[in-house]
């Protein structure tokens, strides 16, 4: 005669316990990654206002081939990968907060987005040197770093 499952593994058979996500640390390392966003948008208002290392950078760079840069284009480019990397992780940060299902796959694309950014900040070259000075790509990819713990926090876990 046939048996049922719970008859055949015994009275102590146990179901498995339901796989979870730590939901509000997720939240504060994606609230991170947006902070960190707007520390490059604030740390650029400051050197553009004041310092402008990022422009005398610029100019030692292209000086010698005779040509004359324009700051005005790098901050905007530090400028706009900021408000990309803001925008893109505070719309994870909504969708972490409502607990929806596309979190963790939303999290990893922005995390290499934002990343992506950031090495092209870090990366950049023109005549042999850094367009960008290696502070200025660090702080761009800084707030990837945030985004992959968020990824790992919203992997689930038994």
């Amino acid at each position: 005669m046939r048996q049922s499952l719970s008859e055949i593994r015994g009275i102590d058979h146990r179901p498995p316990e339901p796989a979870t996500r730590n939901w509000p640390a997720a939240a504060r390392a994606v609230t991170l990654a947006v902070a960190l966003s707007a520390v490059l948008a604030v740390a650029a208002i400051i050197d553009q206002a004041g310092g402008r290392s990022l422009a005398e950078h610029a100019t030692a760079i292209y000086t010698p081939y005779g040509k004359r840069a324009d700051p005005n284009l790098l901050y905007g480019l530090v400028y706009a990968v900021a408000a990309i990397g803001a925008l893109l992780w505070l719309l994870v940060l909504r969708v972490v907060q409502s607990r929806g299902r596309s979190a963790p796959i939303l999290a990893v694309v922005v995390t290499t987005v934002t990343a992506a950014l950031g090495l092209l900040l870090l990366g950049t070259t023109e005549y042999g040197a850094r367009v960008f000075p290696p502070l200025w790509g660090i702080l761009a990819v800084l707030p990837a770093a945030a985004g992959i713990l968020a990824a790992a926090l919203l992997r689930r876990r038994r």
